[in-house]
C-alpha cells in the first residue's frame, strides 16, 4: 500500500516555487539511492523547514529506515550527545547547519556519513519504477525524535508507524482536512505535531502544503492572503502575537470595542463573520479553522478569536503519543478545553488528577531507556503524561503539569501558568513572564517588552511594571497567590521551539546565569560553575573606573561590569539617573537627557558615549543648589476650591471616618517640607483636614500626573493646590519644581514611598525629600498616619467607617545632617509612631 504518490498536482509550495508530487517522490527516490541502510537503520535529518526535508523523510521511509529528527537550532555538542545515544549512519543536512554537522562528526569520533542537500542534483534523470512511496510495516519505527528537555537531557522517543498513522487514521475518520485543503506550516519539522500535521498527513492526504520561510505576523499573513489557506496550525505564542495586534486595533476605537463586546456576548458566528469582515480577508478570507496546540492556549484568546470570525480548535497530546489525544471538534468546540479523545484513544484521571491514555498513539518506549520507558508506560499499557487534568462534560481541561506545580508552606497548590496569564492580560510592558517560588514566597520572573518602554518613555521600568502590572494582579488575587517580588530579565526566557517555557532553568536564571533554548543540564551546570567574568577591554579605560565608581556610591555592594545592564542589573531608579546625568555634565561637559539616557543600555555603551561627546576630565561632585537655581517652567495653581473641598469634607472625618488630629507638635513657619507615610487614598485629605487653615492656603501637594488624567481631575488639581508631575519622563525637571515651590515660601507635602502600601507595613522612603531639605536648608515636618489602611486599602473604592489619626511629628533641621541621615531620621520618626 502506498502512504504517498503522483496526485498530478502541487504538494509543497516553498519561497514562491511549486514541488508536484511527482518532482517530492523524484526527490524522495534520489536521496533513497543515496542511502546504504537497513530495516530501522537510524538517518538524522538536520535541517530548516524545507521541501528537502520533506524529501529526506520520504528517502529514508523508502528503504525502510528510521527518521531521526532533530532541532536545526542544536549546536555541535547537542549533535555529539545524539551520535553517542542513537548512532545513527547517515545526517542529511544543509549548507546552513553543514559546520554544526563535521564538527560533531570530528568531536564525537564517529563514522557517521554526511549529507548535503545543497549540493545533491535533484535535476538529474532517474528512472523510476513506481512514483510512490509505499508504507512501513506497523511496528517499524518510522520516527525517532527527541524531547524537547524541559527536565534535562532530551530522550530518544520511537514512534511506530502505526503509533503516526493512529493520529493520521483519527483524523481521517473524523473528515477535518481534505484533499482540498491548503495548510500553512509554520513550526519546525523536528516537532512531532507539525511532523504529522504539516507533512505527513497532507500528503497522505493529498493536501497542498505551504512552507513558511519566515515566521513573522507580516510573512504569514501575506501567505495566507497569496494561497489561500484553509489550514492553520500554530502554537499559542503565534495567537497570542496577532491577538494582541488584533484586539489592540479594536481597542483604539471606542466605537469598535463596544461592538466587539457585544458580538463577543451574542456568540454568533455568522454575525462575527459580517462584523469583522477585515479581520476576515486580512487572514486571506479562506480560513475554516485555526488549530493551537504545543501548549495550553488562554480561554479569553479562543473565544475572542471566535468573536473575530474564526474557529479556534484546541487540542492536547505529547511527542509520547504521537501526538494528539484529544481535539476539539468543528462542531463540537468548548473554548478552555482541549476537547475529546481521538478515535482509539482513552483517557482517564489517576487519583491525584494525572492524565494517563492508552492507544495505538502510545509510542513504543525511549530509545535504549528501558527504566524510562517502564517508569512513563505502566504494566497495563497506560502512558502516564505528568500533566493534570479534569473533565468539562466530556471534555479534557488541562490543569498544568504535575512536577511543576508549585506547593507552598502552607499546603497550597499553585500552577504558575494560570497566574502568568492573569499577568500578562491588558499589559503591553511585557513579553514574558515566568512565575516561581523563591524563599518560601512568590516571585515572577519578567522579560519586559523594552521597545514599548521606550516608546512611552518610561524611565523606571521595574517600577512601571511592579505598579502597573504586577500591583494590578495582586489587588484581586488571594494572599497566597500574591506575587511579592520581580526580577527584570534583559534576554527572553528559556524555552523550547514550541514555546514551553523550561521551568527547571527559572532558579539558575534567578542567580544571573544566562540560559539560552538549547542548553541541557549539564551545561546550564557549567555555566552555574563557570558564571564567567567579563574581560572587556572596557575595565582599564578612565570613563569606565569613574563611572562604575560614581554608580557603586548610589547602590552598595553591587557588582559593576561593562556588560551591566543600567537599570536591570544595577537597578537604577529615576533619582539615579538624574544624578548619573548631572555627574556626567560637571566631569565630563556632556550635556544628556534623560530621553537620550534611557537608550543607553549598558554601562559600556554610556562610557562609549561619554567619549564620542566628552570634554576635558574633571572630577565634581553634584551641586543640587546650582541646579535648584536653573530656570523651570511652573504655573502655580490656585487655592480657589481649597478651603471648599476641606469644609465639604468636614462632616465626613467627623461622622464617618472620626479623624483624630495630633497637632501639638506643629510650628506654623513656612516654607517646610511635609513627610508622611502613604496607606490609603484617604492620606491627603485627612493632612489637609489636620492643618490650620493658614497653613493649609500655603501648603502644595506633589503628585504623579497619572493620578490625575481627565479633563475634572485635571481641572481640580489646577485650583486646589496640586502639583502635578512625571516622573516617568524628568525628574530633573521635577526637583526644580519642588525647589521653586518652596523658594516662593510654600511648603510642600510629600509621600515618600512613591506609592501606597499594599499590605499596611511601611515601605523604604525614596531621598527626593531630603535633597531638597539638604540643598535649601528647609525643615523636614514628618506626620504619621494611622489606621487609614484599616479602613481603605488598596483596591478599595470606598472607606468602612472606623478611626484614623495623623500625627505630626518633630521638626528636623537638615544642619549638619547628611541626605541619608535625614531620610533615616524622618522615617525612623513616623515608623516609630505607627508600630506603637
Amino acid at each position: 500500500m502506498d502512504f504517498i504518490y503522483d496526485r498530478k498536482k502541487t504538494a509543497v509550495i516553498f519561497k514562491d516555487k511549486e514541488y508536484s508530487y511527482y518532482e517530492l517522490i523524484k526527490m524522495a527516490k534520489i536521496y533513497s539511492s543515496l542511502l546504504n541502510v537497513n530495516k530501522e537503520d537510524r538517518v538524522a535529518i538536520y535541517m530548516e523547514n524545507r521541501p528537502e526535508y520533506m524529501g529526506a523523510v520520504l528517502g529514508i521511509w523508502d528503504k525502510k529506515g528510521t527518521c531521526t529528527n532533530l532541532d536545526a537550532s542544536y549546536g555541535s555538542e547537542q549533535l555529539v550527545y545524539v551520535f553517542n545515544d542513537s548512532n545513527p549512519k547517515y545526517i542529511i543536512t544543509s549548507n546552513e547547519n553543514i559546520k554544526n554537522a563535521e564538527e560533531a562528526k570530528e568531536k564525537s569520533k564517529s563514522d557517521i556519513i554526511i549529507l548535503n542537500v545543497d549540493e545533491i542534483d535533484l535535476s538529474k534523470d532517474i528512472v523510476i519504477e513506481k512514483v510512490s512511496v509505499e508504507c512501513l510495516e506497523k511496528e517499524d519505527v518510522a520516527v525517532m525524535l527527541y524531547t524537547s528537555g524541559t527536565t534535562g537531557n532530551p530522550k530518544g522517543v520511537m514512534l511506530t508507524y502505526d503509533n503516526i498513522m493512529s493520529n493520521v487514521d483519527a483524523i481521517k475518520e473524523i473528515k477535518m482536512v481534505t484533499a482540498e485543503d491548503r495548510i500553512l506550516a509554520l513550526l519546525p519539522f523536528h516537532h512531532i505535531l507539525p511532523l504529522s500535521f504539516t507533512v505527513l498527513m497532507p500528503l497522505n492526504f493529498g493536501s497542498l502544503v505551504v512552507i513558511l520561510d519566515e515566521l513573522s505576523s507580516e510573512a504569514i499573513k501575506q501567505n495566507l492572503q497569496k494561497y489561500k489557506i484553509t489550514v492553520v496550525i500554530g502554537v499559542p505564542r503565534v495567537w497570542e502575537m496577532f491577538h494582541k495586534g488584533i484586539l489592540g486595533k479594536i481597542k483604539s476605537s471606542s466605537a469598535t470595542y463596544k461592538l466587539f463586546k457585544i458580538c463577543k456576548s451574542l456568540n454568533i458566528m455568522s454575525l462575527n463573520k459580517i462584523i469583522f469582515k477585515k479581520i476576515q480577508e486580512a487572514f486571506g478570507g479562506n480560513i475554516r479553522f485555526l488549530v493551537s496546540g504545543g501548549a495550553k492556549l488562554d480561554k479569553e484568546i479562543c473565544e475572542d478569536f471566535y468573536t473575530f470570525g474564526f474557529t479556534m480548535l484546541e487540542g492536547y497530546g505529547l511527542t509520547e503519543t504521537s501526538p494528539i489525544i484529544s481535539f476539539n471538534r468543528l462542531d463540537n468546540n468548548v473554548a478552555g478545553t482541549v476537547g475529546t479523545a481521538l478515535p482509539g484513544v482513552k483517557i482517564k484521571l489517576e487519583d491525584d488528577g494525572e492524565i494517563v491514555v492508552k492507544g495505538r498513539n502510545v509510542m513504543k518506549g525511549y530509545y535504549n531507556k528501558p527504566e524510562a520507558t517502564a517508569e512513563a508506560i505502566d504494566n497495563e499499557g497506560w502512558f502516564h503524561t505528568g500533566d493534570l487534568g479534569q473533565f468539562d462534560g466530556d471534555h479534557l481541561k488541562i490543569i498544568g503539569r504535575k512536577k511543576e506545580m508549585i506547593v507552598l508552606s502552607n499546603g497550597k497548590n499553585i500552577n504558575p501558568s494560570d497566574i502568568e496569564v492573569e499577568i500578562m492580560k491588558n499589559t503591553d510592558l511585557i513579553q514574558e513572564v515566568a512565575v516561581t517560588e523563591n524563599e518560601k514566597h512568590l516571585i515572577a520572573i519578567v522579560y519586559p517588552n523594552f521597545k514599548v518602554l521606550e516608546e512611552k518613555k518610561i524611565a523606571n521600568a521595574k517600577e512601571a511594571i511592579k505598579w502597573e502590572v504586577i500591583d494590578k494582579y495582586n489587588i484581586t488575587a488571594p494572599k497566597y497567590r500574591k506575587i511579592l517580588d520581580i526580577v527584570i530579565v534583559k534576554e527572553e526566557l528559556p524555552k523550547t521551539k514550541l514555546g514551553k517555557l523550561r521551568r527547571f532553568m527559572l532558579k539558575d536564571l534567578l542567580k544571573g546565569i544566562s540560559l539560552k533554548k538549547g542548553d541541557s543540564e549539564e551545561v546550564v551546570a557549567e555555566k552555574v560553575v563557570e558564571k564567567k567574568v567579563s574581560t572587556s577591554k572596557e575595565l582599564n579605560t578612565q570613563e569606565f573606573k569613574v563611572m562604575s565608581k560614581f554608580i557603586g556610591t548610589l547602590h552598595d555592594e553591587i557588582q559593576i561590569i561593562p556588560e551591566s545592564h543600567l537599570e536591570i542589573d544595577l537597578g537604577l531608579d529615576s533619582l539615579d539617573v538624574v544624578e548619573i546625568i548631572t555627574f556626567i555634565q560637571n566631569t565630563y561637559g556632556v550635556n544628556i537627557s534623560e530621553e537620550d539616557f534611557s537608550r543607553i543600555k549598558t554601562v559600556e555603551a554610556l562610557c562609549q558615549y561619554i567619549r564620542e561627546k566628552g570634554g576635558n576630565f574633571e572630577e565634581k561632585e553634584i551641586n543640587w543648589k546650582k541646579i535648584f537655581e536653573e530656570p523651570v517652567e511652573l504655573k502655580m495653581p490656585t487655592s480657589k476650591y481649597v478651603m471648599t473641598t476641606v469644609n465639604l469634607l468636614k462632616p465626613f472625618f467627623n461622622l464617618y471616618v472620626k479623624l483624630q488630629k495630633n497637632t501639638d507638635k506643629l510650628q506654623k513657619n513656612s516654607p517646610v517640607i511635609y513627610v508622611g507615610n502613604h496607606q490609603s487614598m484617604l492620606d491627603a485629605f485627612a493632612f489637609g483636614q489636620t492643618l490650620p487653615k493658614e497653613v493649609l492656603k500655603n501648603t502644595y501637594f506633589l503628585a504623579i500626573n497619572i493620578h490625575f488624567e481627565g479633563k475634572l481631575k485635571k481641572y481640580l488639581a489646577e485650583n486646589g493646590n496640586i502639583i502635578l508631575v512625571d516622573v516617568n519622563k524628568n525628574l530633573k525637571e521635577t526637583l526644580k519644581i519642588a525647589a521653586k515651590v518652596l523658594k516662593e515660601g510654600k511648603n510642600l507635602v510629600i509621600f515618600p514611598e512613591g506609592a501606597r502600601t499594599r499590605d499596611g507595613e511601611l515601605q523604604d522612603f525614596k531621598k527626593t525629600f531630603a535633597i531638597l531639605s539638604k540643598e535649601l536648608e528647609i525643615s523636614v515636618v514628618p506626620f504619621a498616619i494611622k489606621g487609614a489602611y484599616e479602613l481603605m486599602p488598596y483596591g478599595k473604592t470606598f472607606p468602612i467607617s472606623g478611626e484614623m489619626s495623623v500625627t505630626i511629628l518633630d521638626e528636623i533641621n537638615p544642619k549638619d545632617k547628611t541626605v541619608e541621615e535625614i531620610v533615616k531620621l524622618t522615617r525612623n520618626s513616623i515608623k516609630e509612631k505607627i508600630y506603637n
